[in-house]
Order: C-alpha cells, then sequence, then structure tokens
C-alpha cells in the first residue's frame, strides 16, 4: 500500500559547507533575534538535534533553499556546525499563504509583521502604513484603527489586514489623526509628556478615543498640558489615561 503513496515533498540534508545556499525567503515578515537563535542552540545541544523529524520548509529556486519556515532553527544549525535538514516545497505552492499559516500554527505573527509581510511583495498600501507607523511613531494596533476611521480596532478588521485586505476609509482622516498625534511631542512642562508615553500604545488610544468625542477640544488640551500638572507618564492603562486626559483638557483655558 505504501508504494501507492503520493510524494508531495522532498528531504535532504544540506551540509554545513554549503550553508550559503540557504536564505530567507524575501517576503518572510519576521527577523532572527540572537535571544531565539540561542535558545534553539541551548535545546539542541541538550535534547539533541531532533531538529531532523521538523526539517527547514524550503523552496528551491535558482540555486538557493529559500526558507519559508524555520530560519531560528537554520541559523542556530549554522552556529553549532551541524547540517541542515530541508523539506523542500513545490515551487507553485501559495508562499504567502502558507507562510501565514506557519507561523499562526507556531509562534503567532505579531501585527506588524503582517504589513512587512505584504510590503515586502509590493502591496503599496502596506507599505505606505509601515512608513506612516515608523514617521508618526503610532504603534500598528493604532495605525489599524485609523485607516478605519475608528478609535480601536475590532476583530473583523484585523483580519482583514492580516488577510492582506487592509483599507483606508478616509485620507483625510488618517493624515489629520497623525499630524493631531504628532503635534504632542515635546509638550508638557509639569512634567514634559515623555516619549515612552506617546509611543505608548495605550496612550495613543485613549487619544483616538478623545478624538471620537465631539466635545473634546484638542487645542484645550494641548494648553492644559503645558500649563498644567499631569499623571501621564504614570499611567498605565486607557481608562486612566482617558480620564486624565479630560482632566488635563478642563485646565486649558
Amino acid at each position: 500500500m505504501s508504494d501507492n503513496l503520493k510524494t508531495v515533498s522532498e528531504i535532504k540534508l544540506i551540509p554545513y559547507v554549503n550553508r550559503d545556499m540557504l536564505s530567507s525567503h524575501p517576503v518572510q515578515g519576521r527577523k532572527t533575534t540572537s535571544t531565539c537563535i540561542s535558545a534553539m542552540k541551548k535545546s539542541i545541544i541538550e535534547l539533541g538535534n531532533f531538529v531532523e523529524v521538523n526539517p527547514i520548509k524550503v523552496i528551491y529556486i535558482n540555486g538557493k533553499y529559500l526558507i519559508i519556515d524555520g530560519q531560528h532553527r537554520t541559523e542556530a544549525l549554522i552556529e553549532l556546525g551541524y547540517d541542515i535538514p530541508v523539506q523542500i516545497l513545490p515551487n507553485d505552492i501559495d508562499i504567502s499563504r502558507l507562510m501565514i499559516a506557519l507561523n499562526s500554527y507556531n509562534q503567532p505573527w505579531k501585527i506588524p509583521y503582517y504589513a512587512k509581510h505584504f510590503a515586502s511583495m509590493g502591496v503599496k498600501i502596506y507599505r505606505d502604513f509601515l512608513d506612516h507607523m515608523k514617521k508618526y511613531e503610532v504603534t500598528a494596533g493604532v495605525m489599524i484603527a485609523i485607516y478605519n476611521k475608528s478609535s480601536q480596532r475590532n476583530q473583523p478588521v484585523v483580519q482583514e489586514y492580516k488577510e492582506g485586505k487592509l483599507r483606508i476609509v478616509d485620507d483625510k482622516h488618517i493624515e489629520f489623526t497623525l499630524l493631531r498625534l504628532d503635534s504632542l511631542r515635546n509638550l508638557g512642562k509639569n512634567p514634559p509628556l515623555e516619549n515612552s508615553t506617546r509611543k505608548k500604545q495605550q496612550f495613543q488610544q485613549a487619544m483616538l478615543q478623545a478624538f471620537e468625542n465631539p466635545e473634546f477640544n484638542f487645542e484645550k488640551f494641548k494648553k492644559g498640558l503645558n500649563k498644567t500638572k499631569h499623571d501621564l507618564n504614570k499611567l498605565a492603562k486607557q481608562k486612566d489615561l482617558l480620564e486624565e486626559i479630560y482632566k488635563i483638557e478642563s485646565k486649558g483655558k
């Protein structure tokens, strides 16, 4: 019966001396970290090289094995001087869907990784998304909410983002909101609003909630921030931050 089974992929052992034949696939959303590589090496040394039963998943193109899944295992094996077992997948496989699925099955991708993945595939809206994140120092979760003209990111919207279906509800809203958040740089005197606070997701989401309130006066808030004592740098919860934002606004006359 086994003779009739279909072969769907091929496993090979790449010698250590040929390690340069391996490289990450261009659409990988996640970079390797020294911490994860060290942990992987420790596991291999202490427990044995059982990575051979879970080979690195690759596709073979133009003399190169492009890693779809297993970047940290690959680096760990190379640093230990071991040969690298690889499972060669069909070249016509849907790389994008497979890579997201593999990373979801194991250690889930963080929100920014999806943007990096689709941006590397040439999807312009995700490139712009990353540019906005970097320029205005806004977290990925907050950017998703802003792109959808909302004060929070709900699950259906996040799921669309993860599937490469990010959309813009209102271009002007994006620019206006980001400029308002950016105008908070270096504000506050008692004490100054710390950069770590301004870049915190809970603070940014609290500001989005305030912006959504038609009775909230942003200019009064900035005046209050510059002339009254505040606890924004001490607070961690979004609810508490929002209450503090309204308190500061009330003193900005």
